[in-house]
């Protein structure tokens, strides 16, 4: 568990340092409102603390840990969780191709449907209604942004 702790630790310690010199670089004030780097600067400094929250404990020795076991733990503990990332990642990628043929609600619903099956499966009833829930959630909130969605070939 440290091992994997000071991996991802120390890999959103660098993305939130990019993220942080990118904005820094784009400007944090303009004419007085917050500039274009404002918003990433922040972001980037959030994330540099919390990585180092979880980095900084996984750096001295674990109270009453052996060294000899430090080094026989799975890096995914549970059975089947590879195969879960997996199946995520090709279903995010499958959404992002997906989305401007079938458009932003049936494609949203199919996607919610699948992740809510897959990571901790639910009855068809609950996952129908949190798919769709959570698909006429994202609409509304997007349409009340004026965020353009994909409408897909039905128009939907």
């Amino acid at each position: 568990m440290k091992k994997r702790d000071r991996v991802s630790s120390l890999f959103w310690l660098c993305f939130g340092l990019m993220f942080a010199i990118g904005g820094w670089q784009h400007g944090l004030v303009k004419r007085g409102v917050p500039g274009p780097g404002f918003l990433p600067l922040i972001c980037g400094v959030i994330m540099i603390g919390l990585a180092l929250i979880v980095l900084i404990p996984t750096l001295g020795p674990k109270k009453g840990e052996k060294r000899e076991s430090a080094g026989q733990e799975r890096f995914f503990p549970e059975k089947g969780s590879g195969i879960r990332l997996a199946y995520t990642l090709t279903a995010l990628v499958a959404y992002g191709i997906c989305l401007p043929y079938g458009g932003f609600l049936l494609i949203t619903f199919v996607f919610m449907l699948f992740m809510l099956r897959l990571m901790e499966p639910q009855k068809w009833s609950r996952a129908i209604l949190l798919s769709l829930s959570t698909a006429i959630l994202a609409y509304l909130l997007f349409s009340a942004l004026e965020v353009q969605l994909p409408q897909g070939m039905l128009g939907i």
